[in-house]
């Protein structure tokens, strides 16, 4: 998982450099692909639950870079 979740910080890096309209597509697809590899819920109390801690302390830095 810890090899997966490097190229996940790796696309985020990437997206965080572009352009601020491409930015926000390229978080939302990142996010995307993390819900669906891990298995991340959409209720919060059962994505805590059930998520490793690490996993979603990404998506959520991810989910809060994006302007919308």
């Amino acid at each position: 998982m810890q090899g997966r979740l490097a190229e996940y910080k790796c696309r985020y890096n990437d997206a965080m450099n572009a352009s601020r309209s491409r930015r926000d597509f390229l978080l939302a697809e990142i996010m995307t692909d993390m819900e669906r590899e891990f298995r991340i819920p959409f209720l919060r109390d059962r994505a805590e639950k059930e998520v490793d801690a690490e996993v979603l302390r990404l998506y959520r830095l991810i989910s809060d870079s994006r302007s919308i």
